[in-house]
């Protein structure tokens, strides 16, 4: 089975990067991280020092999270992070648009990846639960996959919440062949559907692997958005389980 390069969300320690962003960064890539994806909190630093503190730890930077309107501005200083780190790609999520105006969303998306494609930049989408409510048959999500240049509009699939929201993240992974270049790999409790450390839920990681390696994503990243303990154990506990089942 194919092996990827595993990152880790830093929304999952964010609490921690407050306190100190450096001494959570040295821990992640000590924890063997081989990447971050940022969003929101640089640290307090200027681009290339954010970039030069980040390889010297050898964590590469697979993507960065922002709003829709700063991935739409080309001058957005989103945009001098995405350079000096070389992220090969800027992400969004929309999740809370599809209960009130859908189409004009599809349409600010749709913009958005172009400055991002005009920056040279792959815009990704990241899916919550909301986006696999129905409009005449068809989930949200897939309305602004048919709706998109695949080439132009591609996907962060988040395993937890394909889940939440009826379907098989494998399957559903499957479906979209060279889509699909980043995976959120997010666990969940089976017992009350809570989050939980990746291989301690119920997620076929196995299968996921083999999806990814199907469909030709790029980067495997770990998200856990709430915890039952501190959140650097969970990250710890993610990437052990990975490494235990030869998957990282």
């Amino acid at each position: 089975m194919a092996k990827f390069p595993l990152g880790i969300q830093v929304y999952t320690v964010r609490e921690e990067l407050k306190k100190d962003f450096k001494a959570t960064m040295i821990a992640l890539a000590a924890m063997g991280y081989q990447g971050v994806e940022l969003g929101g909190d640089f640290g307090g630093m200027e681009p290339a020092q954010l970039a030069a503190f980040l390889a010297s730890l050898g964590l590469a930077v697979p993507g960065i999270h922002g709003s829709t309107a700063d991935i739409s501005n080309p001058h957005s200083r989103l945009y001098d992070y995405v350079a000096a780190t070389s992220a090969p790609y800027v992400s969004t999520s929309r999740d809370r648009d599809v209960e009130t105006n859908w189409d004009k969303t599809v349409d600010e998306i749709r913009a958005a990846a172009e400055a991002a494609k005009s920056k040279g930049v792959q815009f990704t989408y990241h899916n919550h639960m909301l986006e696999f409510k129905k409009f005449g048959g068809k989930y949200a999500l897939d309305i602004l996959f048919e709706r998109t240049d695949p080439k132009t509009v591609q996907a962060e699939m988040d395993t937890y919440w394909i889940k939440r929201g009826g379907e098989d993240p494998v399957a559903y992974i499957r479906k979209y062949k060279g889509r699909v270049p980043e995976i959120h790999l997010k666990d969940m409790d089976p017992a009350d559907q809570f989050f939980t450390e990746v291989g301690n839920g119920n997620m076929d990681l196995p299968g996921i692997y083999k999806a990814a390696e199907y469909v030709g994503t790029k980067w495997i990243i770990v998200e856990q958005d709430r915890w039952k303990r501190p959140p650097m154990d969970s990250a710890r506990i993610s990437i052990d389980n990975l490494k235990k089942a030869g998957l990282a």
